[in-house]
């Protein structure tokens, strides 16, 4: 993990991630947790587009309409279970806590794109040499930034830590930890929707479990199985490379074949057990679609 080329790349892509979770800080700090949640459902576009920057990948014009229909069910989702919860509407929104909050989709969307490329480009390291060199960075630059912070120089860097502080600090672990595995074998786009269902995961947690004291919501509960259909409708729908496949399979040219000989005695095994065949000789490989095979 400490090989020149591994830290240069991973470890520039921690160093970014750590700005990432910086602005997250700020943005949380000057923003409502309802308009800070609507505003991060725009990694889901912001994702597909990177995607088609960086690796070029493109999306269908299905797949194109079911991702903004996703961002819109997951934005109302949001906004009605914070409603439900008498929780702050957008009302006067802060400019510097919205370029936050944006800046920070930008950069954790970039982060999720060069991660899957360089976690299967490198495939030759094993995952934990990987992961390595990118929280070392990580951790340097999440440090450096929390120092500058007035409240840390006066008060030291672990003041106020409790329990629960370490417990979100290890939640966080396991979380980056198991992202990295996702994206080494999925991509970034299926992982950014995999946390749009971690969020209605746990709004049936809080209304499941017992003392949580979440309420049902039907408005809300529809609008999370509006969201599942919609994830499983993007999952079905055809890619824009086996859709081209397709097509060019269906307007393929018909391709003839030289006959060299044909041969109606057919084969001595063939007529020892008392049937009669007929031998075909090809002068190239059969065409796409064609089988060798017997006719009676």
């Amino acid at each position: 993990c400490w090989q020149p080329r591994c830290m240069a790349v991973f470890g520039l892509i921690g160093t970014i991630y750590a700005l990432g979770d910086f602005l997250e800080m700020q943005s949380m700090s000057k923003l409502g947790g309802g308009v800070y949640q609507v505003l991060l459902q725009t990694k889901l576009l912001i994702t597909a587009l990177m995607l088609w920057w960086l690796k070029g990948s493109r999306q269908s014009s299905l797949q194109w309409h079911v991702l903004f229909s996703m961002f819109l069910a997951m934005s109302c989702f949001v906004l009605v279970d914070q409603g439900s919860d008498g929780g702050s509407g957008a009302g006067s929104l802060p400019s510097m806590g919205v370029m936050c909050v944006m800046l920070k989709v930008a950069v954790s969307c970039y982060c999720a794109v060069l991660s899957e490329k360089y976690l299967k480009a490198f495939s030759d390291m094993p995952l934990y040499a990987k992961i390595s060199g990118l929280a070392t960075t990580w951790a340097m630059a999440s440090l450096l930034m929390s120092s500058m912070e007035p409240q840390v120089q006066q008060e030291g860097f672990f003041a106020h830590w409790d329990g629960m502080t370490c417990l979100v600090a290890l939640s966080f672990t396991i979380k980056t930890i198991s992202t990295m595995y996702l994206l080494q074998a999925l991509d970034s786009l299926q992982k950014n929707i995999g946390e749009a269902l971690a969020v209605i995961v746990i709004y049936v947690s809080q209304v499941t479990l017992p003392g949580l004291g979440k309420s049902f919501e039907l408005s809300v509960f529809l609008l999370a199985v509006l969201v599942v259909a919609l994830v499983k409708t993007y999952l079905i729908s055809p890619k824009v490379g086996a859709a081209k496949a397709k097509k060019q399979s269906l307007h393929a040219p018909a391709q003839d074949t030289k006959l060299v000989s044909l041969n109606s005695r057919g084969t001595a095994l063939m007529q020892n057990i008392g049937i009669d065949t007929m031998t075909c000789e090809v002068a190239e490989a059969l065409p796409s679609g064609v089988f060798y095979g017997m006719l009676g």
